[in-house]
């Protein structure tokens, strides 16, 4: 029984190595995965954006962030306050934008419009790319 439980964390271990738990700095940077997400609505909606795309936005990167948090192991408890705090710093910094005399509107919301129906593999390549690869993984 011991050789085939022992066999099996090993499979299990080559096939999935994400399922190790992530170090602090790896969930750190998870939780600024949601906070970015949350800024993206939080400005597209200082720029206009609709209400129905602005909550398919919003239930498209919650599909996508937590389904990430399960395969990669990270706490995804405080994922509402994090993608709130970032929807005000968002706005905030549209605001604060607007205010100065520059618009950047279009650019926000063009990246809006492709997060709002990003499929998951394509959200977690994009990750993988801004962090040099995926949690458990070497820099590439």
């Amino acid at each position: 029984m011991r050789k085939i439980l022992t066999g099996l964390a090993w499979v299990l271990g080559a096939v999935s190595p994400a399922w190790a738990a992530p170090d602090a700095s790896e969930q750190a940077q998870y939780d600024s995965f949601v906070m970015a997400a949350g800024a993206s609505n939080g400005a597209a909606r200082a720029c206009g954006a609709s209400e129905p795309d602005l909550a398919q936005h919003q239930a498209t990167a919650r599909k996508n962030l937590l389904q990430y948090a399960q395969e990669y192991g990270f706490s995804a408890g405080g994922y509402d306050a994090l993608f709130q705090k970032g929807q005000a710093e968002g706005k905030t910094m549209m605001d604060e934008m607007k205010r100065s005399g520059v618009d950047g509107c279009r650019g926000v919301l063009g990246g809006f419009q492709s997060e709002r129906v990003m499929e998951y593999e394509e959200m977690k390549n994009a990750l993988a790319e801004v962090n040099d690869g995926l949690p458990g993984e070497d820099a590439k």
